[in-house]
């Protein structure tokens, strides 16, 4: 690693840091040294450029700079990501749909990529198409301004259907996404993608950012979505969020091959929820 890579391993170290509490203390003693020795570096190189002289000498204001470039802001850095961490951990407000997305699991069985160093990078670069993706898909659609969505810290991995239920519950998210990525050599990245909702769960598998089954994650998050809804009472919005995934179940029922019953299942929805026509007695 060369000195112009520091900056780079830097913002990678403060990004991962939370993951858990030794790689946090790991990552704040590791950002002290490197600051320290680019503060060391700078120091000297401008104290000998300046005076032109042969060695640069250390005093007070060497001792207070060094104090501040390689303690104050690593851990003034460290602060701000807890608090950011903190801040998206926090519950959803009772009165909107929450859609959490939890860290990745990602898994690499390709020989280039088995150091920690790639396998943070391969987490980078993996979250940041599967971020594209969402966001792509949800910008077509005006029913996403129903839903709040927010992407958990490093630290709030889900491993297991129990804690994606638990984390669900203490969130207060309508749905909880999960799961895990696969890298291969020469080879899409494979993701294995659960849906915790309040009651049920939905998987997916094998298949790729590429190839992503947007069609049946746009049902089922309109599908949740309307039944918090309809629970809380709130009928109109939930008629709506019906409404939008009925087209996408006709599609699904479609593509069943006769094992199919979600068009059904909104249409009875929605025939519970809207008052009869009136009578005309006269």
């Amino acid at each position: 690693m060369g000195i112009t890579d520091i900056p780079d391993q830097i913002a990678k170290a403060i990004k991962y840091s939370l993951r858990s509490p030794s790689s946090f203390a790991v990552s704040l003693v590791t950002a002290m040294v490197v600051f320290g020795i680019a503060y060391d570096l700078a120091y000297s190189f401008a104290y000998i450029r300046i005076l032109d002289v042969k060695d640069a000498k250390y005093g007070p204001v060497y001792g207070w700079g060094l104090l501040i470039v390689a303690v104050a802001i690593p851990v003034a850095l460290g602060l701000l990501a807890y608090l950011r961490a903190r801040h998206r951990a926090r519950p959803f407000d009772p009165a909107v749909l929450g859609i959490a997305f939890a860290p990745f699991e990602v898994f690499s069985v390709a020989p280039e990529t088995l150091g920690t160093a790639s396998l943070l990078q391969a987490l980078d670069i993996v979250g940041t198409q599967f971020i594209s993706v969402v966001e792509n898909n949800l910008n077509e659609y005006g029913w996403a301004k129903e839903f709040e969505f927010r992407f958990l810290p490093q630290y709030m991995r889900i491993k297991t259907k129990e804690q994606a239920i638990e984390q669900r519950s203490a969130l207060g998210a309508t749905l909880l996404f999960w799961g895990v990525i696969t890298q291969r050599t020469r080879m899409p990245l494979e993701i294995k993608l659960n849906l915790q909702g309040m009651v049920q769960t939905y998987n997916f598998t094998d298949f790729s950012v590429e190839d992503f089954p947007m069609v049946t994650l746009n049902f089922f998050t309109l599908f949740e979505g309307a039944k918090a809804l309809r629970a809380a009472g709130v009928d109109a919005r939930a008629i709506y969020l019906f409404e939008q995934a009925r087209p996408l179940a006709i599609m699904m029922d479609a593509k069943s091959k006769g094992e199919g019953g979600l068009v059904a299942e909104i249409d009875a929805n929605l025939a519970q929820l809207r008052p009869p026509p009136a009578i005309d007695r006269r």
